[in-house]
């Protein structure tokens, strides 16, 4: 079940959230959201498309958009990004990911090469939103 706790400020999406987790799957702060970083696990664990950068990053954008979802935003809303990648060659698949995800909306963006905590994840991606005041939906208050 997503949580969201009062008065809306952070959420924690079903099979997003580990349980436990140190972290919410995002945070709000007036109409900007903050998505946590987010890779290729499978809702029930583990990792999905090994070796693979491309698919791990559609994995990583759906994720990132279940979250976006909770506010009633979507990938159009997104701002910024930091994107970590496990190695400067996966750029090329990753970016041809990215192009199909978000087509002609071009977020700015950091990537950066880094070792990341499961060395079977490739790619990892860092969001920042800012919702539409005539089309957001106020995340406070939903159970």
């Amino acid at each position: 079940m997503t949580s969201i706790s009062s008065p809306g400020r952070t959420v924690d999406v079903d099979g997003i959230t580990t349980p436990g987790s140190p972290y919410p799957s995002a945070t709000r702060a007036g109409d900007t959201i903050y998505v946590s970083g987010q890779v290729s696990f499978a809702d029930e664990g583990g990792v999905l498309a090994e070796g693979d950068a491309s698919a791990q990053t559609r994995h990583a954008l759906a994720r990132l958009a279940r979250v976006l979802a909770v506010y009633g935003a979507t990938l159009e809303d997104v701002v910024s990004c930091t994107v970590y990648l496990k190695d400067a060659s996966l750029a090329e698949p990753f970016n041809a990911a990215w192009s199909a995800a978000f087509g002609g909306h071009r977020p700015s963006r950091a990537t950066v090469v880094a070792e990341l905590l499961d060395p079977r994840l490739l790619v990892e991606v860092q969001a920042i939103a800012r919702l539409q005041r005539s089309s957001s939906r106020d995340a406070e208050g939903q159970k």
